[in-house]
């Protein structure tokens, strides 16, 4: 087995683990799990208010 064997079966790999990947995320099972986690992102009112938000940038040197 000589070099390139094993590129040839590493880019064979990674072609499959991608389609698996997709088949994965794009499964229509998963949908509510993904819709879920959008909507917590939305839904989450943990926002800082203004004298905090300046106060913690100032901190950080920016």
């Amino acid at each position: 087995m000589n070099m390139a064997w094993a590129n040839s079966l590493f880019t064979i790999g990674i072609c499959i683990s991608f389609a698996v990947i997709l088949f994965i995320v794009l499964n229509k099972r998963n949908k509510q799990n993904y819709q879920d986690a959008a909507q917590s992102i939305l839904d989450d009112d943990d926002t800082p208010r203004d004298n905090e938000a300046a106060q913690t940038h100032h901190e950080h040197g920016a």
